[in-house]
């Protein structure tokens, strides 16, 4: 993590908003069966209700990107958690579907407006050197909240009733928000340093996605995000029931596993990123990630999962810090707020269609085809990568304490 005090204490009260957005959004997982059940919804509406969610994310994350770049970024990113609290809170006490669309939407509005702008929070206040690691300590806090969102949800509801779920979700936003009032710093300008790459800065754009590396580090996005939503959180549990024959208990050990290893090592991956730059470390974790993956149609036994999973998440942690970090170093200075909208675009394009394609691949084809789609989703995009995209490394700059507060001070 960053040094000095200031930029600490902005990372955690940063990650921490984050994390909580991504809470609230696990608690109600295991809610939401329970309460369409009381309004009457049909196995499609909740699928829709579920899907509602991902579609207000896309919607809001190149707004946000570029507001961004236009307003503070302290009170942007405060007012879209505080929306997200009070959308969640509403949501418990709705008594019609079509209601409890509507603040779904509103909610992953929110819900993208904080996590795009969170990233580009950190990517615009954090030195090159060190971005590696602080997006990479966001990225575990955002992970974290994630996984720990359905266990809070399932043991809410269970004691209190699933009302005071979509209640308690919004609890730990609440506070850092409160904490990020007094205390998180509001940047007055994008950091000034910028990367090179093959000795050459990085040329500015109206267009984004014009800049070929730009377009190769995306087309990851996408491939990170098919994997992920499509592959682990889809494919993984159809193979672990339908293929190895586990039970719910097994399926939870092997989800842990990828969890608690993408946690673990983002920051020994940021570490990494940092010191022999981004690119040397997406291509081979992304390639030997993408290749392990086909393991999963050869694992017909809980050993099989857990080893096939352990590689997957492995490799797949390693590289979670670079891709952002590489992002925030190609993207112009003035245009990083557009720069993380483009790249979630693509990521929560990639989780909407991923598991309705992976679907219809199983049910005509098998797993198999499954299996085989996520990897070479990965592969080809790691090697368009390779081809495609220059190589970048952080500018060193001597780094006293004035500098570094200034970098984040209002």
């Amino acid at each position: 993590m960053p040094r000095t005090r200031t930029v600490r204490a902005d990372l955690v009260i940063v990650a921490g908003l984050v994390a909580a957005t991504q809470m609230s959004w696990g608690v109600v997982i295991p809610v939401m069966p329970v309460l369409a059940e009381t309004l009457d919804a049909s196995v499609t509406d909740l699928g829709l209700l579920i899907a509602l969610f991902g579609l207000g994310r896309l919607f809001a994350n190149l707004p946000a990107g570029r507001l961004a770049e236009r307003v503070n970024q302290k009170w942007l990113l405060l007012v879209s958690v505080v929306a997200v609290v009070a959308f969640m809170a509403l949501s418990g006490f709705v008594t019609d579907l079509n209601q409890l669309f509507v603040l779904r939407v509103l909610t992953g509005i929110g819900g993208g407006f904080a996590v795009t702008v969170g990233n580009a929070f950190i990517a615009s206040t954090t030195a090159p050197e060190r971005r590696g690691r602080a997006l990479g300590t966001l990225h575990a806090f955002q992970l974290a909240g994630g996984a720990l969102g359905p266990s809070v949800g399932g043991f809410v509801a269970a004691w209190s009733g699933p009302t005071a779920a979509f209640l308690v979700s919004g609890a730990a936003a609440a506070a850092f928000a409160i904490a990020g009032v007094f205390w998180l710093r509001s940047p007055q300008r994008q950091h000034p340093s910028e990367s090179i790459a093959a000795g050459e800065a990085p040329r500015r754009r109206q267009w984004l996605l014009r800049d070929r590396s730009m377009l190769a580090i995306c087309i990851v996005g996408f491939a990170v995000f098919f994997a992920r939503f499509g592959g682990q959180q889809f494919l993984v549990p159809v193979l672990a029931y339908d293929q190895a024959g586990m039970t719910e208990a097994q399926l939870g050990l092997v989800l842990g596993v990828i969890a608690g290893l993408n946690i673990g090592l983002i920051g020994v991956a940021g570490w990494f990123t940092d010191k022999y730059g981004r690119k040397a470390v997406i291509i081979p974790a992304m390639l030997i990630s993408s290749l392990a993956f086909v393991g999963y149609s050869f694992a017909s036994t809980l050993g099989a999962f857990i080893v096939v999973s352990a590689v997957v998440g492995l490799f797949t942690s390693i590289a979670a810090p670079a891709q952002v970090a590489y992002l925030a170093d190609i993207a112009p200075v003035a245009r990083q707020g557009s720069a993380v909208g483009i790249y979630r675009t693509f990521g929560d394009l990639a989780a909407l269609i991923g598991p309705v394609v992976l679907g219809v691949l199983v049910e005509h084809h098998g797993g198999w085809a499954g299996v085989v789609t996520v990897s070479a989703c990965g592969t080809v995009a790691a090697i368009w990568f390779w081809l495609r995209a220059r190589r970048t490394r952080p500018v060193p700059q001597p780094e006293p304490a004035e500098q570094a507060t200034a970098a984040v001070a209002a």
